[in-house]
């Protein structure tokens, strides 16, 4: 049996090949991007006008309720991602509100929660490079060992 890191490693290689290098720096530094709000925001298309690399459009998908405090942010967002490059490489964000798989934690699932983070060094998708498949990955097991541990 192939460890999972070497089934999507060609996978993410290729997909990753086929974005520009615009497309692919916001995917991989999302978290430093968003910063505050990347726990509720993931970033999902880029689009640019054809033979273009500037004047984009992002589509950014939030965890359901977060929707208008993004929509404030905006400006934020489109600052950070546009700092970096120098030039207006973003000019529209459109926000598309989704269940992102988080759980509603409260104060009798904040225990479970700190131990759950605290083993996050444990986890099978450390072992995958850095970038948004990791991130999924991470999300992925943290929500299944918090299902789990609410079953018991």
């Amino acid at each position: 049996m192939k460890p999972l890191v070497k089934i999507t490693e060609n996978i993410v290689d290729k997909s990753v090949s086929r974005l520009g290098a615009i497309q692919t720096h916001i995917f991989l530094n999302w978290k430093n991007i968003a910063g505050q709000y990347a726990d509720v925001t993931f970033p999902d298309k880029i689009k640019f006008d054809k033979n273009k690399n500037s004047d984009g459009q992002i589509i950014i998908k939030v965890q359901n309720g977060f929707g208008p405090e993004i929509q404030h942010a905006i400006p934020f967002f489109l600052n950070q991602i546009n700092s970096r490059f120098g030039f207006k490489a973003i000019m529209k964000i459109k926000i598309v509100q989704t269940d992102l798989g988080y759980t509603h934690i409260d104060d009798d699932n904040d225990q479970m929660l700190k131990k759950t983070l605290m083993d996050k060094n444990n986890f099978v998708s450390n072992t995958l490079p850095d970038g948004e498949l990791k991130l999924a990955m991470q999300k992925f097991e943290m929500s299944w060992k918090l299902k789990n541990n609410d079953s018991e």
